[in-house]
């Protein structure tokens, strides 16, 4: 899976797709996030517990392997609600949608600290045949275990790597921090990868990014005064509502400069990954930070010129946030993950309503309409 080879935009997509011949597929369908559960019992307590709670269990990340499983991530933004934060589907529907079964299997997550145990995933990547998951320790505002990146062997699902990532890196000097994104990138071939790749990781929460070089066994934090949140005013679909976070979405272009923008902010920038590799403190980092362009809201066209501007598609009722967005060369897909993220914010949740949509798109179609007509940049709203 790619994250960022070129640029693509989309932020709500929509039928106008159909301008150019190509499909948008909705693959799955939920109403809420409904778990494989190991028995009956399990399923009560964690009801009873609070543990599962259909109402703040938020599908956010959705990202396909080479042998075809889909990962979904559940994630616990909003307090507890999803017993198991990282899942894949199962071939069984429930009266949710499609069942999520835990992975590698639900006694990675017991919600403690004990060993490698799962709390809390937003976003994964996966390389190498191995999926990288950024554990960010979090169940709402409440610090359950300090942050991890674990990392699996998709061959036969065993732990390979922990990466344990200090709060003295994972926060800012206020103690604020919440990590959401990992982008992986794995120089030559695969077969060292673990002791060669270098991982950027984004802090949402305390507005800076996590750097970890696995070749020198370095990591450090880096801030930047354009990693803020510079706009907290949001509307979706006639809601409006106020929500504030930084640095959240991150892509490369040939991993020469990385691409970041926070999810409360207009502005896109990019920085020479040669100097994050210097661990720059906040005056470097303001320096060498590039302005890509100022969009007019939290939505996202870069033009090639002035006179080629494309809208891709737009459908305000099943991709009212594209929470998701990742291309995959192996599969010739563009991926997407679909959510209400204003009907969680503003706690106006219908169960009834079909909430999340995991849809795809021909990536290699993508670019053909790239290449005749604009330049777009991989990232999601959310």
């Amino acid at each position: 899976v790619k994250n960022g080879i070129f640029f693509i935009s989309l932020l709500i997509l929509s039928m106008a797709i159909m301008n150019f011949g190509l499909e948008v597929n909705v693959i799955y369908e939920w109403k809420y996030a409904e778990f494989e559960w190991e028995s009956q019992e399990q399923k009560e307590t964690a009801i009873n517990s609070g543990t599962y709670n259909p109402n703040t269990s938020l599908l956010v990340d959705a990202t396909k392997a080479d042998d075809g499983r889909l990962f979904i991530t559940a994630t616990n933004v909003f307090g507890p609600g999803s017993p198991a934060t990282l899942t894949t589907i199962n071939n069984k529907t429930g009266l949710g949608g499609p069942i999520l079964r835990p992975y590698p299997d639900w006694s990675w997550h017991n919600g403690s600290c004990i060993w490698d145990g799962i709390v809390n995933v937003y976003r994964i990547d996966i390389q190498c045949n191995h999926i990288i998951v950024l554990d960010c320790g979090k169940i709402g505002l409440r610090q359950i275990c300090n942050p991890k990146l674990l990392i699996f062997n998709l061959k036969d699902d065993t732990l390979v790597k922990t990466i344990h990532l200090l709060l003295d890196f994972a926060t800012n000097r206020t103690g604020s921090g919440l990590l959401i994104t990992p982008l992986v990138y794995i120089p030559g071939k695969c077969t060292q990868f673990l002791n060669k790749m270098l991982i950027f990781v984004s802090d949402s929460g305390g507005s800076g990014l996590v750097m970890y070089d696995s070749s020198r066994k370095r990591m450090c934090r880096i801030e930047s005064d354009y990693m803020k949140p510079t706009d907290t005013s949001f509307s979706i679909a006639g809601d409006n509502f106020m929500f504030e976070g930084g640095v959240t979405s991150l892509t490369s272009l040939a991993m020469v400069k990385l691409y970041y923008v926070s999810i409360s902010g207009k502005e896109i920038y990019k920085i020479k990954i040669e100097t994050l590799l210097e661990c720059p403190n906040k005056k470097a980092a303001n320096k060498h930070s590039e302005l890509v362009t100022k969009l007019s809201s939290q939505t996202v066209v870069i033009k090639k010129s002035n006179k080629n501007t494309v809208e891709l598609a737009q459908d305000d009722e099943k991709f009212q946030a594209i929470i998701s967005m990742k291309s995959s060369y192996y599969w010739d897909k563009m991926t997407f993950m679909s959510n209400r993220f204003q009907k969680y914010v503003l706690n106006t949740l219908n169960l009834s309503d079909t909430n999340f949509r995991y849809f795809e798109m021909n990536l290699s179609e993508i670019q053909k309409i790239m290449n005749q007509h604009f330049y777009v940049l991989d990232f999601n709203i959310f």
